[in-house]
This record gives C-alpha cells, structure tokens and sequence, in this order.
C-alpha cells in the first residue's frame, strides 16, 4: 500500500499522464468563537444531580400526591358542572308559578316545583324561600314572614316534588318584589351542598293604602303654612296598626299637627283604618328659604313594627308634594343689640335694643301696615319696655306699631325700607331665680295690597327670635379672724379664715371655678378642711375647683390667709384678696361664662376702726 502511494506521488511530481489530479475545496472564512473557560462535560449532569439530591423520596412521593389530588377535583368539578355528566346543578329545575301582578294585602299563592333530571338521587333536599321586606303570614297578618325552609328529602332521578306557599305581600302600587327559591342538595359519595335557584318577580298592582298631600304650590319665606295629609284604604279589610312618617326638607320648621305626633314631630299613629276609610293629619310649619328654592315634602304610611312601634316594617303607600319658596311680600327681621340672629345671650338685668326692619318686596303699594312683636318670658322685666314709637300693650305683652303711632305705615310704597325700635331688661339679680330662663320675641306684620281688579288683599309676614339669659353666679366672701392684732398693725402678722360661698341660681353648669390673686403683703396658709382649693405660688394664684353645679345649687370652700401690713398702708384699708373671678360652662346657652367678683378687703365682716392699718 505505501509503494502504491509513493508511486501515485512521484507520477504526479513528474507530470506523467494518467495521473489523478486531487480535487481542492476552496477555503472560506469560518468564525469560531472562542471559550474563556475549559468546560467540565460532567458538570450538567452533575448540577441535574445536585437538583434531585435536594428532595428525599417521601417528598417526591408527597408532591406527587398534591398534583394528582388536584387534577382529579379539578377533573371531577368539570364533569359536575359542565352538564355532560349524569351529576349538574344544570339537571336540577327550580321553577315557580305566580301571578305577574299582586294586589298589596291579598293573599298570593306560588307553586313551587323542584325536578331531579340527574342520573343519581337528590338526597337531603330543603326547600329556602326568601320573600321580600313586609311580607306577611297569611295565618296572621301582624307576623313577618322573611322566609320559609322546608325539608324535602330525597328527589329520585327523574323526579319532582311539587308545593304550594301562601303569602301576604306588602307594598306600594308599581313596585317590583322579587321571591327567590332555592334548593339544597347532595349526591351519594359527596359532602359537598349544591344549589338551584329561581326568582319569581311581579308587580304591586294596587296598594292598600293611598295617601293625598295638600298644599299651596308657592309659600312665602318665614310664613306660617298648612299642610294636610290623607291617608285612603283601598283594602277590603281593616288595616291595622297603621303609621305615618313624614320627612321634611331643610329650611322646614315643624310647629304643631292634629292630632301630635307619637315620636318627634314626624311619627303618626293612625290606627286601625276600615276599609275605604280615611285618616287625616294636618300640619302646621314654616318654610325659609331663598326666593325660588324648591321644598318637597316626602309622606309614607304602613304598618307598625312589633319591636319598634314608631317604625313601618311594611310600606303600603308613598307620596310627595313639591312647592316653590317666594320671597316675603313685606319682610320683617328681629335684631337684638345689633345681630339679626334667632338666639342671642345676654346676662341678666341688661339692657336688650331691638329694632325691627322691614321692608315692602311688593311692586305695588302696602296700606295700612301693623307690625306686633310679642314677648314671652317669666324673667321679662315689664316695667322696663320703652316703645319708641310703637305702643306697648301690657295686657299681652306685645309692642305695636301701625299707622296711629308711626304714621309710615299708612302706605309703604314699593321697595321702601324702614326700621322700628323699642327696648327692654329681663329681671335683676334680686328679683327671684329662674331656671333655662330666655324671652321669646315673635313678629308679626301685616298689611293690604290692591290686586289686579282693584281687590284688596291682605299680606302677612313674621319672624321669631330668642333671648337666652345665661347663669347668674353670685360669690359671697366672709372674713374671719384667726390670730394677731385687729385692728392691723404695721409689720404685725394677723390670720384670718376666708370663706367663699358659691350661689348658681339660672341654669346648670359644669367646670365651675373661683380663682383669687394674693397682694404682696398677704401670706397662704392652707387649704383646711377644704381640698378642692389649691394655690399656685408662681401666680400667687388660689383656685376653687367647684365641678358641676345644677340650677339653685350653692357650695363652699374655707381656706387661711395671713395679712402683714407695710407703713405705706397706714389708715388704708387693704385688699386681702383681688382679681376675684367665677367661671364656668353654661349647660342651658351651651357657652363659657365668666363673672368678675369684688374684692375682699380687712372692711369684710368687721368695723370700720377695725378694717384700717394702724401704725
């Protein structure tokens, strides 16, 4: 074999003919990359190694177990529910026959019917109905009746239970009640509960009850205004226990109804109602609001509750009443000492100014114009009203003003404004204690127009407004000599027993306190049998700490002092205690009060030689 080569070799060095020439292959350019590393081929293999090394046998086995669990209820859940298996809650209908239109406070009955089209039994089968709010038992009409469980037991495949439910639905004409039926189930060699579900809906096509709303489409601002409420029985039975409630639109002011209301001012009970009988509640109130506000009165009646009697626990009838706020035709505002606000505060004896503004809001002339303002109080000092240009009539207590004494009120033209004043006091200190003592101002004004036609029409207008009188706090000092020379002496100590007594005689008070500054010259010694009364050196302050007082209550608090008087003070009677304040909350004007005191001097419970300083 070598010869043979060599010889092939040597022909082809010598060009001899008959040789073979060998067939090149052209070179290309072939990118290689190059590794950083030497690669271990072991080492694959050994990572895939290490992987499985972390895990021992019985957790493989356990992992295992959790995925094939979890496959086989997933597997299980799909043939259940999707139908093509002999086990669905689809093959299980619930279906219920009614009427479309139910009269509210008739009897309804539904038919109720449960088929089984699954290939196994349905076992423990009950039967939840769920009525909505205000149904009632058709044996006794006063009883809910929220809902309904029965027990069925076992439905074969193939079969059907069929029921009958009576009911007694409540509600107002047009609104949609809604019955849910639904069956409970399971099926052999399974814990789990399945449900099937219905929803019967109809219509209240009439209710029992009808309520009317009467009332001017337009109120005047601040005008007194009635409003009447009818309550109709449309049911050929008595209605029994029935209520009324009302709701009221802001800017509305209940004053009275017939007959009063049960609960507040928007609670009625009307009672039982014959069939096509009536009930009628008239209420009286005031609107306020700005020219052209709109107000709607909202009115619901039905029966009580069993545990709330001033609840409705099923609504039989709605109804509502819009009306437009106007502007007064002749407004009159109250303002006392300046602030035209419904309740001003003012201590006791002082002096109240108040004026009455009003103005004509008509384009056309008011003739004969009268404003009274009456005043109601048991603290009014009626011997202090001063009338201005006005009349006070004693006999009522109401101040007038018409065109005998102020000859403006002849005739306001349009537009035209005015202001008239009178004043008064609520009664002093010494006059007697009052509890919640305030003063009511009411004012009426009225007066005539000319309407188109030449028709003279009366116009009326008002506004109210309240004097609250806050607490009247009265602190009596009593000074009692303990030790030392009397009268005082020039650099000599005397001790004296200071005694407060506190008299709260208006209205009840919490965070009572009396607080005193000593002179100087005027020395502590000590709370006594009293420890609610501290002092503080750094204000040379002493404080009483009362608490709560109510109405007529009094209190007292004893504590010592030493005097050392200066030769500055000779034939002078000094102040044992000063800067004497009561403060407190008022719980009847629900604000602070606070009540400055007298000084306490050596005059306090002694003579005047012995109240001076003597050398």
């Amino acid at each position: 074999m070598d010869d043979e080569a060599l010889e092939r070799l040597e022909a082809r060095v010598e060009g001899k003919a008959g040789s073979e020439m060998t067939k090149r292959h052209p070179l290309r350019a072939q990118a290689e990359s190059t590794p950083h590393a030497w690669k271990d081929p072991m080492a694959r293999s050994q990572k895939k190694s290490r992987f499985w090394s972390r895990f021992s046998v019985l957790e493989a086995l356990f992992a295992a177990s959790i995925i094939f669990f979890v496959g086989a209820g997933t597997v299980a859940s799909l043939l259940i529910f999707s139908g093509n298996n002999t086990v669905s809650t689809r093959n299980v209908d619930v279906s219920v026959i009614g009427p479309t239109s139910v009269r509210a406070g008739d009897e309804v009955s539904l038919q109720i019917v449960i088929a089984n089209r699954n290939a196994v039994p349905m076992n423990l089968t009950d039967m939840l109905i769920e009525f909505p709010q205000g149904t009632r038992s058709p044996r006794d009409v006063s009883v809910d009746l929220p809902r309904i469980r029965e027990s069925i037991g076992t439905i074969d495949p193939g079969a059907s239970i069929n029921r009958t439910v009576k009911a007694v639905m409540f509600g107002t004409a047009g609104v949609p009640v809604e019955v849910e039926v639904t069956a409970e189930y399971r099926v052999p060699s399974s814990n789990a509960v399945f449900q099937s579900s219905s929803t019967y809906k109809a219509t209240i096509s009439q209710s029992p009850a009808a309520i009317k709303v009467e009332t001017l489409r337009e109120v005047v601002s601040g005008q007194a205004t009635d409003v009447t409420v009818t309550v109709t029985s449309n049911a050929t039975e008595n209605l029994t226990g029935m209520l009324l409630v009302g709701a009221y639109p802001p800017g509305f002011q209940f004053e009275s109804s017939n007959p009063k209301p049960v609960a507040g001012s928007t609670v009625w009970d009307l009672g039982d109602i014959n069939p096509k009988g009536t009930r009628t509640v008239t209420i009286r109130g005031t609107f306020t609001g700005e020219d052209g506000d709109d107000r709607v009165l909202h009115f619901t009646t039905g029966t009580k509750k069993k545990t709330d009697p001033t609840s409705i626990a099923a609504p039989l009838a709605s109804s509502d009443a819009s009306l437009v706020v106007a502007k007064p035709f002749v407004s009159v505002d109250l303002a006392l000492n300046g602030r035209v606000t419904e309740v001003v505060t003012v201590d006791r004896g002082t002096l109240v100014e108040v004026e009455v503004r009003w103005a004509n809001n008509l384009p056309v002339r008011i003739q004969d114009v009268e404003i009274a303002v009456q005043l109601a109080g048991g603290i009014l000092d009626r011997g202090s009203v001063r009338a201005g240009q006005g009349f006070y009539r004693s006999a009522d207590n109401t101040v007038l003003f018409n065109k005998e004494t102020d000859a403006r009120f002849a005739s306001i033209e349009p537009g035209q404004e005015g202001v008239s004043k009178f004043e008064f006091r609520s009664r002093d200190k010494g006059s007697g204690t009052f509890q919640s003592p305030q003063i009511e101002l009411k004012a009426t004004v009225k007066g005539n127009r000319s309407s188109e036609g030449g028709v003279i029409s009366a116009v009326t207008s008002s506004d109210r407004a309240t004097l609250q009188i806050a607490t009247d706090l009265a602190l009596s000092q009593t000074l009692g000599r303990l030790s030392g020379p009397l009268p005082l002496k020039v650099d000599t100590e005397t001790q004296y027993t200071v005694t407060w007594q506190l008299q709260n005689t208006a209205n009840a008070i919490a965070d009572t306190a009396v607080t005193a500054v000593l002179p100087p010259y005027v020395t502590w010694k000590g709370s006594g049998t009293s420890p609610d009364v501290t002092y503080n050196e750094n204000g040379r302050t002493v404080t009483w700490t009362v608490g709560d007082m109510t109405a007529g209550a009094s209190r007292s608090a004893s504590f010592q002092l030493a005097v050392t008087p200066s030769l500055t003070q000779v034939n002078n009677v000094p102040v044992i205690l000063g800067d004497i304040r009561v403060t407190a909350f008022d719980r009847f004007i629900r604000a602070p009060v606070e009540r400055p005191m007298a000084p306490l001097t050596s005059q306090n419970g002694t003579s005047p030689q012995n109240a001076i300083v003597i050398p």
